[in-house]
Order: structure tokens, then C-alpha cells, then sequence
């Protein structure tokens, strides 16, 4: 398994795949087996656990690999269950207990980085790409993400202000810069995952707030 390192570059194709199935079952078996039951589990744990599905979000290939088998050698599969393991958990309207809380901050919190790491990236390597497409995994991924941030604002809509701690809605607000960076991206899928994730904050706008001078508004 490589959830903890990157893959052996000796690996045949088949020796690969086979790994990776088995890091996805282990992640879904955190999914299930693990994580639902987090009142009951050290923080440390837990934390450790959100660094793991946070550095397994992250697509990886080896640089050994032919051109012709990047494609089959990425670990989109592993990279996909991870991100949604950690919007699964990055926010939870039944949340019962103070450690309930913690392990749904924490997520939303890695969520929301990982979020932005993967925007500021695409918007680079475009950048420099030129007239040049970027690979298609890198497009895969951060529409993955965008529709990853539409869902969580959907949610978070959805709860009672109270319930959201003032840290998530800066971090939620503060993407909004960097989305609004990606409307020059060259790619239709993207311009259409983007405008599904903009359309939201629409919500967070607000007229300033009328400032009381000698007891009139």
C-alpha cells in the first residue's frame, strides 16, 4: 500500500492497480468503520487520519512512467475517495457532541486548504502552459474541487449561522478571489464547474451595514 509514500517507480501496471485497490478499501473502510465513530477516538488519531486523506487527495504519478500509461498509472481513483471522504466529513448538520464538532471543523478546515492549494496550482501551471492544454487529470481534479466547494456551500447555507464558526466562513469567503482568478482558464468544463461555484456567494454579499449618528440611521 502507498497511502503514506509514493509508489516504487518498478512497479508493473498491474502491481499498480492492485495496490491502489486496496489503499481505496482502506480508505473507505476509515469512511465507514472509523470516522462515524470519532467521539470515541483520540483527536491525535484523528488528525492523523485528516493528514493522511489530505496528502492522499493529492493526484501522483511517477516520472517513469511512459506517456501512454500516465493515465492508467494515476492514482485518480485513491485521490477521488480521499477528497470525498473529507467532504463527507467537512461539515454535518447532526452534529451531537463537542468532539462531533472538532472532527467536522477539522475536515471542513483541511477541505477548504486542500481546496485552495488545488485552485492556486491550476491557475499557475495555465499561466505558464500557454496555448498548451494541461493534462487531463489536472483538469478531472480541480473540477472535482469546484463541484467539492459548490456542495459545501450548498450545506453550509443550509445551518443554523450559529453553527458555523466565524474561521470556516473566512476561509469559505476567502476562495472567492482566487475562483474569480480562474475565469480566464481556457477549458468549457472547467468555466462551467467554476460558474456553478461562483453562483453561490452571491448569498455573502451584502449592502454595508448603515452606520447610527445621533440616533438616526
Amino acid at each position: 500500500m502507498f497511502i503514506f509514500s509514493t509508489p516504487p517507480d518498478n512497479l508493473s501496471i498491474q502491481e499498480f492497480q492492485k495496490n491502489e485497490s486496496i489503499d481505496v478499501e482502506v480508505v473507505q473502510l476509515i469512511s465507514t468503520e472509523i470516522l462515524p465513530y470519532a467521539n470515541f477516538i483520540p483527536k491525535e488519531f484523528v488528525g492523523q487520519i485528516m493528514t493522511m486523506l489530505n496528502k492522499g487527495s493529492i493526484h501522483s504519478q511517477s516520472s517513469s512512467f511512459t506517456e501512454a500509461e500516465i493515465d492508467i498509472r494515476m492514482r485518480e481513483e485513491f485521490s477521488k475517495v480521499c477528497f470525498e471522504t473529507l467532504l463527507q466529513f467537512s461539515f454535518s448538520n447532526k452534529v451531537t457532541s463537542p468532539q462531533e464538532g472538532y472532527i467536522s471543523r477539522m475536515a471542513l478546515s483541511v477541505l477548504l486548504k486542500r481546496s485552495q492549494d488545488v485552485l492556486h496550482r491550476y491557475i499557475e501551471d495555465e499561466r505558464l502552459s500557454g496555448k498548451c492544454p494541461l493534462p487531463r487529470q489536472q483538469v478531472t481534479e480541480i473540477i472535482f474541487v469546484l463541484k467539492a466547494i459548490s456542495t459545501l456551500i450548498d450545506s453550509l447555507k443550509k445551518t443554523q449561522p450559529e453553527n458555523v464558526d466565524s474561521s470556516t466562513w473566512a476561509q469559505v469567503i476567502a476562495l472567492y478571489p482566487t475562483l474569480v482568478e480562474c475565469i480566464t482558464c481556457s477549458s468549457s468544463e472547467v468555466c462551467s464547474a467554476l460558474k456553478e461555484a461562483l453562483v453561490p456567494f452571491k448569498d455573502f454579499m451584502h449592502p454595508p451595514a448603515a452606520k447610527v449618528q445621533n440616533g438616526e440611521s
